[in-house]
C-alpha cells in the first residue's frame, strides 16, 4: 500500500513561466556586459552539463557553484551572491505556472490521508526558494522537501532517494515518487525500491497518480 507520495517539481507540480527566462537573460546580459544570445546559449549549455553530470555521477553542485560555472563559461567575475539574489527576485516576479488541477489533486491526496513530500533536482534557483513558493501555493501540505542543491546529491542517485525513504519513516515499497524524467525520477525511484510514476504532461497528473496508486493496490 502507498502511504507516502514524493513529487518532482518542474514539469510535474509546476510549469516554467516563459517570462522568467526572458527576464533572466536580460539581467545576465547586462550583468556580464554581453549579448543576450550569447548569455542564453551559455546558460543552456551549463544547465545541460549540470543535468547530465547529475545523471552520470549523482553529484549536485550548490546554487553558488552553478553560478560560478556559468561565470567561468562566460569568462566573467562577479559576486555569485548578488546574482543569486537577482535570480530569486526574477523568480518572484515571474512565478512558475501552477495548474488548478494540480492544486486540487494535492489537496485531495491530503484529505485521503497520504503523506506528501518534494524530491527535486535544483540548479540556479535554490531549493529553499522553490519550497517557500510551493508552501505559499499549496499550503503547508508537504511533510519535507529534498533538494539536490541543498543535499549535495541529485536524482537518480540512490542516496537521494534513500533520504526520502529515511525522512518518510516508511518502507521503500510504501512510497511513490512522481516525476517527468524517465531516468532521474522513474528509474531512480525504482532503483531505491520505491514505486515510480512517469508523467508525460502536468495536465495528466491526476490520472497518472491515481493509476499508479491503483496499480500498487491491485494484486
Amino acid at each position: 500500500m502507498i502511504g507516502h507520495i514524493s513529487f518532482d517539481v518542474w514539469n510535474t507540480l509546476v510549469l516554467p513561466n516563459p517570462s522568467h527566462a526572458q527576464m533572466r537573460t536580460k539581467f545576465l546580459a547586462a550583468c556580464f556586459d554581453t549579448e543576450e544570445a550569447a548569455v542564453r546559449k551559455a546558460y543552456a549549455e551549463v544547465k545541460k552539463w549540470v543535468n547530465q553530470h547529475a545523471i552520470e555521477t549523482g553529484y549536485a553542485p550548490s546554487q553558488f557553484e552553478n553560478i560560478r560555472l556559468l561565470m567561468m563559461h562566460c569568462n566573467v567575475h562577479k559576486d555569485p551572491g548578488g546574482i543569486a539574489k537577482a535570480f530569486e527576485h526574477i523568480f518572484e516576479k515571474c512565478k512558475p505556472i501552477v495548474l488548478d488541477t494540480t492544486v486540487r489533486l494535492i489537496h485531495s491526496l491530503v484529505e485521503d490521508g497520504y503523506a506528501l513530500s518534494i524530491g527535486s533536482n535544483a540548479s540556479f534557483i535554490s531549493g529553499r526558494t522553490v519550497h517557500d513558493f510551493l508552501e505559499r501555493t499549496f499550503g503547508c501540505v508537504f511533510r519535507f522537501g529534498i533538494y539536490s542543491d541543498l543535499l549535495g546529491y541529485a536524482k537518480p542517485r540512490k542516496t537521494f532517494f534513500n533520504k526520502i525513504i529515511k525522512s518518510s519513516d516508511l518502507a521503500a515499497n510504501n512510497i511513490l515518487h512522481v516525476g517527468d524524467h524517465a531516468i532521474c525520477d522513474l528509474q531512480g525511484a525504482q532503483s531505491a525500491g520505491m514505486h515510480g510514476a512517469l508523467l508525460g504532461r502536468p495536465e495528466d497528473i491526476r490520472e497518472v497518480v491515481n493509476a499508479a496508486i491503483s496499480g500498487v493496490c491491485t494484486p
